[in-house]
């Protein structure tokens, strides 16, 4: 069966839309949590697809239409277009998304390896992570934007900028300082990955420290959640699920951290 055929399950798209949670973070906290909630209850509509556009997911918007989430043919909420799917097809035109229009134009055997390789790439992350639920080790993970890889266990590297001249004490080129470039790179597809330091990477790779964030939660402290779903028996609201999370950012505890700190 080709890839185009195929019905894409939410977990193929997880990821990416991690990839998507994690630019819209650095770029607006409060267009992030809006993001997030919907992308926690499943909700991808227009505003979801809107940023899966822009940054190129394509499996996204076809997971969203294979599986009836979104009638892209309804009219927009941007009434300077008749429909979501013009109006995704516009985004996809200003921001290059060359993958998203070929796709919403119909053009789907353009995109067929962009798709496989993302649920390729799904697969075996998950597999990594159950792994390593198995071994209750502790493996952090920061995925490359560019080629969805986790740099934390291919490498990242940095450059380092050294000054030289000459020397009239010692008769010759001498070096004169040297400074490390905050620039990080991923050592697999050589790509600049933007709005992230060494110190966060580091902070990550720490068991204390949130995964997304990298702040110190035995410093700032986690938080509780419940989730409360309503009981049509005797019409109230009961404890249905119990999460920790990092109170700065909001980002869930991982399996190995719950462990960890007994939770």
């Amino acid at each position: 069966m080709k890839i185009n055929e195929k019905t894409l399950d939410f977990s193929h798209i997880s990821k990416d839309l991690d990839n998507i949670s994690k630019k819209l973070y650095l770029e607006s906290p409060e267009i992030w949590i809006d993001f997030s909630d919907k992308v926690g209850e499943k909700k991808l509509d227009e505003m979801v697809l809107f940023y899966a556009s822009k940054f190129n997911y394509v499996s996204i918007l076809k997971y969203a239409i294979d599986n009836d989430v979104i009638d892209i043919n309804t009219p927009s909420k941007n009434k300077s277009y008749s429909s979501i799917k013009e109006h995704l097809l516009a985004v996809s035109r200003d921001y290059k998304s060359n993958n998203v229009y070929n796709y919403l134009n119909g053009d789907s055997e353009s995109v067929q390896n962009d798709i496989e390789e993302n649920i390729n790439k799904s697969v075996e992350l998950n597999e990594i992570s159950e792994e390593e639920s198995k071994n209750n080790d502790y493996f952090p993970i920061f995925l490359c934007p560019h080629c969805n890889t986790n740099i934390l266990k291919s490498g990242y590297k940095v450059y380092e900028e050294i000054n030289f001249g000459f020397s009239q004490d010692k008769n010759k080129s001498d070096e004169l300082s040297r400074k490390r470039d905050s620039k990080v790179f991923c050592c697999n597809c050589n790509n600049n990955i933007d709005n992230v330091t060494t110190e966060l990477l580091e902070n990550i790779c720490s068991i204390h420290n949130c995964k997304k964030c990298g702040k110190d939660l035995t410093q700032i402290g986690i938080t509780e959640k419940i989730k409360m779903k309503f009981n049509e028996e005797d019409s109230k609201f009961i404890g249905n699920q119990k999460t920790y999370n990092c109170p700065s950012c909001d980002e869930e505890l991982n399996q190995s951290q719950i462990k960890y700190f007994n939770l």
